[in-house]
């Protein structure tokens, strides 16, 4: 596949209801389907709302969960990336991101950093994510980042040094904070960080965040699509719901990794080697078993 047709949908989900939440999935699956794309991406905890607090337990699915094999099916060929409460075998409860396609839930990637300052208390209700998952799909290996993960700068490196030929960043992210010039930080941060993972790591580059309101906060929406050198190809208009399909062209990450040598040297065993000494003191030799961590 040498071209990527994605359609992106910034909707805003009703609190805690699933069934209307489904059915709206349900609508913009079969929109997609309608417009030839191959991926469609929902924002983080789309099928919940994101002031799920209390209600995870309710709320939470497993990944062969009825609701999420249903809405497989209802895709078929189109790849799908949505946010869901995931309920694991253990009891744990995690902000996750499911990938549906060919019928069937095949992959779950679990939010990784969780703010707990402010307006967020996350770790109250989620466990931590411990675990990059990138999978495969015909378009190439795909990474996703759900809301704060895109702002701790390793994680998109990792999933770059894994494979990854797309980043895909699924967000609930409030309106707050204004900055001296009168921008919001909150916006202005994640614009930052996804320029830096399109033009550093030379990945196409997928962000799709909610809107409307809930428990007093508003989300602002303004997702985009970014190409491997950082150019945006569509980006969705702030505060209402909005949805469009644009086309990432694939072999352009190809071109710009020869162009830009230095994307192949990102040396992840001098990485560890120094994670190492920093957590745990003097670092073993680069020789050693440490250095050949899966």
């Amino acid at each position: 596949m040498r071209r990527l047709n994605i359609a992106i949908d910034q909707m805003a989900p009703r609190l805690g209801d699933i069934a209307t939440n489904v059915a709206a999935h349900r609508k913009s699956i079969a929109w997609a389907r309608r417009q030839k794309a191959d991926l469609l991406v929902f924002p983080e905890l789309s099928l919940t709302g994101y002031m799920v607090m209390g209600m995870v337990s309710h709320v939470g699915l497993a990944p062969d969960d009825l609701v999420l094999t249903e809405l497989a099916r209802s895709a078929g060929p189109l790849g799908v990336i949505l946010g869901f409460v995931e309920r694991a075998d253990d009891g744990r409860f995690y902000n996750a991101a499911a990938f549906l396609k060919d019928g069937a839930v095949r992959a779950v990637q679990r939010k990784m950093f969780l703010p707990n300052y402010g307006m967020f208390d996350e770790k109250r209700f989620f466990a931590e994510g411990d675990r990059l998952a990138p999978f495969d799909t015909p378009w190439g290996r795909t990474g996703i980042l759900i809301c704060y993960d895109a702002l701790q700068p390793a994680v998109a490196y990792l999933h770059e040094q894994a494979g990854a030929q797309l980043i895909v960043t699924i967000s609930a992210s409030p309106a707050r904070g204004i900055g001296p010039e009168g921008a919001m930080t909150g916006r202005e941060i994640f614009r930052i960080a996804h320029l830096a993972h399109s033009r550093l790591l030379g990945l196409p580059t997928v962000f799709v965040n909610r809107v409307g309101t809930e428990e007093g906060s508003t989300f602002w929406g303004g997702s985009q699509v970014l190409d491997p050198q950082g150019e945006t190809l569509c980006e969705l208009p702030e505060y209402e719901p909005a949805r469009e399909v644009c086309e990432i062209d694939l072999e352009a990450t190809a071109r710009t990794h020869t162009r830009f040598p230095h994307l192949k040297e990102g040396r992840p065993d001098f990485i560890l080697q120094e994670l190492w000494r920093l957590c745990m003191g003097p670092h073993p030799p680069l020789s050693s078993p440490w250095s050949t961590i899966p």
